[in-house]
């Protein structure tokens, strides 16, 4: 019996652990990174608001994007690019590269506004719907806090929905935002598990390197 017991110690600690490193790794903070600001947008917004979360897509030219979040409504479409970092932050809206620092440690990463764009691009492309009904945000969760000025568009996690709902200019019939929804959704459906999985794989390729 107490040989059971240990035995289930050590495999509970080693789920711990296992758990433990999946959050600190890159894809563990960017799931739950993407859970959180799901969980603020959905609280944050009425009904009249459509929430789609983890949105994959084929695009005009074979490849497939990935979306954290839209946001379809009456005011806008909203495309939301969520990142979850530590440390300390600068970037600036035109720079090809932000930097992150984080315990004196410091590192560049994408201009999370240009690869935003990039999937407001394929949205208006694909949608026949013009750019000007997109809204990029770019929601930053986690510790990490700017030492720079942040761009237009660029917001804490905390204030997604509220800055969302400072557009109130309507721009799409109201019987328009569930079709557009729903198009999307139905867009998603014609990409197979494979090419997913493949999506996903390359990304996982491009961050280890």
């Amino acid at each position: 019996m107490l040989y059971l017991v240990l035995i289930l110690i050590f495999a509970f600690l080693i789920a711990i652990k296992t758990l433990d490193c999946y959050l600190r790794s890159a894809k563990g903070k960017g799931v739950l990174g993407e859970k959180l600001v799901s969980m603020r947008l959905r609280d944050g917004l009425g009904p009249e608001y459509e929430i789609l979360n983890d949105i994959y897509l084929p695009t005009q030219d074979g490849a497939t994007t990935q979306i954290d979040h839209v946001v379809v409504s009456k005011y806008g479409i909203f495309v939301v690019e969520t990142k979850n970092y530590s440390g300390w932050i600068f970037g600036d809206a035109k720079a090809a590269k932000w930097t992150k620092s984080d315990y004196g440690k410091k590192s560049q990463f994408q201009n999370p506004m240009r690869q935003n764009y990039r999937h407001i691009c394929a949205l208006s492309e694909n949608l026949g719907i013009p750019k000007d009904y997109f809204i990029g945000i770019v929601a930053f969760c986690g510790t990490g806090e700017f030492k720079t000025e942040m761009p237009e568009g660029v917001v804490y996690s905390r204030r997604a929905a509220k800055y969302i709902k400072s557009y109130s200019s309507q721009i799409i019939k109201d019987e328009q935002v569930h079709e557009i929804a729903e198009v999307i959704l139905e867009w998603q459906a014609t990409l197979s598990k494979q090419q997913i999985a493949a999506h996903v794989q390359n990304l996982n390729v491009r961050h280890a390197k």
